[in-house]
């Protein structure tokens, strides 16, 4: 229903953060199936909040430097959530990344941004710390097959689809909202008729393409049985890639995937691909959770 991250700040409070487009909607869906009982309330803090994020292996080095707290990965391990002091801010450091490296993203009262700002870029600067756009981020998360709200899944998709089935709880207490259905598909022979995988096209080049973008469609033999939900070049794998969707009656399994040759049309011309249900880059997550 949403792209969110969820931060338990302490027993009765949570950080919910959602992208721009989103957070009345989010805010709705929540207020909407909460139970009154809990007697809570929900606000917007993005006023009040400022966002700096970090990434890449020397991203522990820099923080680290502006911090007497220890981030250790043994100490503040990925997908953890600290509060910390970084220069003369405190902020809450969240071990994630959407561009699948080491990496933090800081959250900090918004008089802190300007200085907590200058502090980083100054530490960084000698790490050889540079900026990167959101274009840098898409180029990144399409090496991971980071799956993007809107783009690659949306309220259509049920996690088994979407490649996201490690991310349910199966036997959470209290059940979540879908469980029921979500079990049915998970007992059904296949469980996934059509599901989101990664591909990467085998005769690219940096300069000469051919490139991914959206909608492309991909071909087993003479049949069309998906299309590009979305497309980025891969520049630390050299490759041109993309997240897309397929179908298949007898369900997408990895031997389906293994025994067939898929084909992408790019402006009319097809290119033989490589199709995987595991990311191009780091499958492991290692560099994440280093």
């Amino acid at each position: 229903e949403a792209d969110v991250t969820v931060t338990r700040l302490s027993a009765l409070t949570f950080l919910v953060l959602t992208g721009h487009p989103s957070q009345v909607r989010d805010q709705s869906y929540i207020k909407s199936h909460a139970d009154p009982d809990w007697r809570f309330e929900i606000f917007d803090a993005t006023s009040g909040m400022g966002l700096l994020t970090l990434h890449g292996p020397s991203s522990r080095a820099i923080v680290a430097a502006l911090s007497p707290d220890d981030l250790s990965t043994a100490a503040f391990p990925f997908g953890a959530a600290r509060e910390i002091d970084v220069a003369y801010a405190r902020v809450w450091a969240i071990r994630r990344s959407f561009f699948g490296e080491l990496g933090y993203e800081l959250l900090f009262p918004t008089e802190f941004a300007a200085g907590l700002y200058e502090a980083l870029i100054e530490e960084g600067s000698p790490h050889g710390l540079r900026h990167a756009g959101l274009f840098a981020m898409n180029h990144c998360r399409m090496e991971k097959a980071f799956r993007h709200f809107g783009h690659d899944i949306a309220e259509q998709d049920t996690p088994l689809e979407a490649g996201l089935g490690f991310a349910v709880d199966w036997d959470k207490p209290g059940r979540s909202v879908g469980h029921e259905a979500l079990e049915a598909q998970r007992g059904q022979a296949p469980a996934t008729r059509h599901r989101t995988v990664a591909i990467a096209l085998r005769d690219a080049t940096v300069t000469g393409g051919p490139f991914l973008l959206h909608n492309e469609p991909v071909w087993l033999q003479d049949t069309i049985v998906g299309h590009v939900t979305s497309g980025a070049w891969g520049f630390r794998i050299g490759r041109s890639l993309g997240l897309a969707t397929l179908e298949n009656p007898d369900g997408v399994s990895r031997d389906w995937l293994d025994a067939n040759r898929f084909d992408v049309d790019v402006a009319g011309v097809r290119h033989p691909i490589d199709v995987r249900l595991r990311p191009f880059y780091d499958a492991n997550g290692e560099r994440m959770r280093a």
